[in-house]
């Protein structure tokens, strides 16, 4: 079968679509990532309250779902114990690594690293041992 001008051209675009398709893949996967994640909150003694930027989240053992975005302040607090306070970061996620590295083969802007998918908290688990109260709230007469 002879070449043609026309499956030249259509070879052509198959390249370009290729090559658009696999920018797209490989540059903006956190797009399509969820904007939240499961927090983990362990504590010994368990049953104690948990509290995620303020706001009561529910009793350990805990499975929460937060934001990817921005700092956590974690409070784990139990009548007779001491609180414990913990804060989370934010780190590159896996599908934010894939957008890094797509980026930099294109040569093009990460705009992935824009959407939440690209981040994670860090760290997703947290495993608090409370310690007793010494010195107890005075009794109001």
């Amino acid at each position: 079968m002879p070449v043609t001008s026309r499956t030249v051209h259509t070879g052509r675009g198959a390249t370009v679509a290729l090559v658009i398709a696999s920018h797209l893949t490989l540059t903006g996967c956190s797009i399509f990532g969820g904007s939240s994640q499961q927090l983990t909150v362990i504590s010994d003694p368990s049953g104690a309250q948990v509290l995620i930027n303020g706001t009561a989240a529910g009793t350990t053992p805990l499975q929460y779902e937060v934001p990817r975005r921005g700092d956590l302040a974690v409070v784990v607090q139990k009548p007779g114990y001491k609180s414990q306070s913990r804060m989370t970061g934010r780190k590159l996620s896996s599908t934010g690594i894939v957008d890094v590295v797509g980026g930099a083969i294109f040569l093009l802007p990460l705009l992935g690293l824009i959407a939440p998918g690209a981040w994670e908290q860090d760290p997703s688990t947290f495993g608090i041992t409370l310690e007793a109260d010494t010195n107890p709230p005075a009794a109001t007469p």
